[in-house]
């Protein structure tokens, strides 16, 4: 599946926050922890890509929560690609798991290796919290 994203009037509003897909934000998680939650200042038609590393049989919730309830998300599986220009335009290629415009999304990973989780809150100019939860 190919998902293209427009970042051109992008804003970063914290220092998480990436203007390309091309080097999605690392999600990091505590040792011991097996959940992690990002909160963002992101203003309006911004696009964020975070990027966290699964196993196989590892199960994971991904939820996604804003003032409005407008941001979405959609979690592609380890050999994604992104392409990203000068006008912060990205094209993303690889197997998606989510639906394209969700805020919440389960399951069992079939394959280890790197997820990307791309963030659109271009339709609402408030915060948003993402939560991981891979246990």
């Amino acid at each position: 599946m190919r998902l293209t994203v427009s970042t051109a009037a992008l804003l970063l509003a914290s220092s998480n926050a990436m203007a390309d897909c091309n080097h999605p934000t690392p999600i990091k998680f505590a040792e011991g922890a097996g959940e992690a939650s990002i909160e963002e200042n992101a203003p309006s038609s911004t696009i964020d890509c975070y990027q966290f590393t699964g196993t196989t049989g590892q199960r994971v919730t991904v939820d996604l929560s804003g003032l409005k309830g407008d941001a979405v998300f959609a979690v592609f599986a380890p050999g994604w690609q992104a392409t990203c220009d000068a006008t912060d335009d990205c094209d993303i290629v690889g197997d998606q798991l989510s639906d394209d415009q969700t805020n919440s999304w389960s399951d069992t990973l079939w394959i280890d290796g790197a997820y990307l989780i791309v963030v659109d809150n271009s339709r609402s100019d408030v915060d948003y919290r993402l939560n991981i939860d891979t246990r």
